[in-house]
């Protein structure tokens, strides 16, 4: 009778603990909610909520904000709500959704645009270099990001209703490529796949197109506080960081056109972009036969490659971009 009495007590000793630090912490995020509430929007970015709630007692934080605003300098954006779920014993795994639409206005420009769509989810997930010093918040890196959204529609609203752009299906993921991490120098990699499907751009007379990317980015921060130095780029170009562009492809159906590139990109100690790009091409060049001259479009085209294709190679030493001898473009340094 006593070892359960001592049991019992046991019990609600823990229950009573869980139950006090769940509180305190959902208590703890919604005075972060408050605090960026309360920031100017000029110094700091200010995000606030119609209304807030944080619920998924015993197991979860379920963060929901609805008609939420971020306000930062000029920038002004505004969504129907935002969804956040992350389990108490697993926070370093979170999945989001969000409510369209958003509204998006610079008030120095003076544009106006509002994303449109049926269904946007995602998930985050951070892993540690190293699990000791990870418990004190050091050394976190994104082990994965994606994204995924329906029925997207851009449209600017300066005056009237101007539909720029929509896809049926676009889906992101970044993904962490544990072979590229190196503990000693502090540097990470990440890989990216990126699918756009049924893709309309009635300013370029795209319809039903479709296009991929999937990159490979090395040399970054293993510790994600890094990025947001004042010298994040110098740093990422000292530590031989590389672009490495597996295959951005795109293409439409009516007219046919369709482009496949591939390439590496990297900084020189200037900040000036270097590497080599290939790709191909059919009928996506020849857009600009009423701006380019013939002989240019010729050299910009290059070798054909039988039906309708074509393939090149750009070079780039010290941010200059040339197609065999001829200096197409001067690119600016990036620091």
């Amino acid at each position: 009778m006593r070892k359960f009495l001592w049991l019992a007590i046991a019990v609600i000793v823990v229950v009573a603990a869980w139950t006090a630090g769940w509180f305190w912490a959902a208590g703890e995020i919604r005075g972060q909610v408050e605090r960026l509430a309360a920031n100017d929007g000029d110094s700091a970015p200010k995000f606030s909520c119609a209304t807030f709630n944080v619920t998924g007692f015993p197991f979860r934080f379920d963060l929901d904000c609805a008609e939420g605003t971020l306000v930062e300098q000029d920038l002004t954006v505004t969504f129907a709500g935002l969804r956040a779920s992350v389990l108490v014993y697993n926070p370093t795994h979170a999945i989001f959704s969000a409510k369209g639409p958003f509204a998006y206005a610079d008030a120095f420009s003076g544009s106006q645009r509002r994303l449109d769509f049926t269904g946007l989810d995602g998930s985050l997930r951070l892993v540690s270099a190293d699990p000791v010093k990870g418990l004190s918040g050091e050394g976190w890196r994104l082990g994965r990001f994606s994204i995924e959204a329906d029925d997207l529609a851009v449209t600017d609203t300066v005056a009237g209703d101007v539909r720029e752009a929509a896809a049926k299906h676009v889906e992101a993921h970044l993904v962490d490529n544990p072979a590229g991490l190196d503990k000693t120098a502090g540097t990470s990699a990440v890989a990216n796949y990126v699918t756009v499907s049924d893709l309309d751009l009635p300013g370029l007379q795209i319809a039903g197109g479709n296009a991929t990317l999937e990159a490979q980015l090395s040399g970054l921060p293993a510790d994600l506080h890094d990025f947001g130095a004042p010298d994040a780029i110098r740093r990422w170009q000292a530590a031989g960081g590389e672009l490495d562009i597996v295959r951005f492809s795109g293409s439409q159906p009516n007219p046919e056109e369709r482009f496949d590139v591939a390439g590496k990109l990297r900084l020189n100690a200037a900040g000036y972009p270097e590497g080599e790009i290939n790709y191909t091409t059919k009928g996506v060049l020849e857009r600009f036969a009423d701006y380019v001259p013939a002989v240019q479009l010729a050299i910009l085209r290059g070798a054909p490659q039988g039906e309708g294709n074509f393939s090149n190679t750009l070079t780039i030493t010290d941010g200059q971009v040339k197609l065999l001898t001829v200096v197409f473009a001067q690119l600016l340094p990036l620091f």
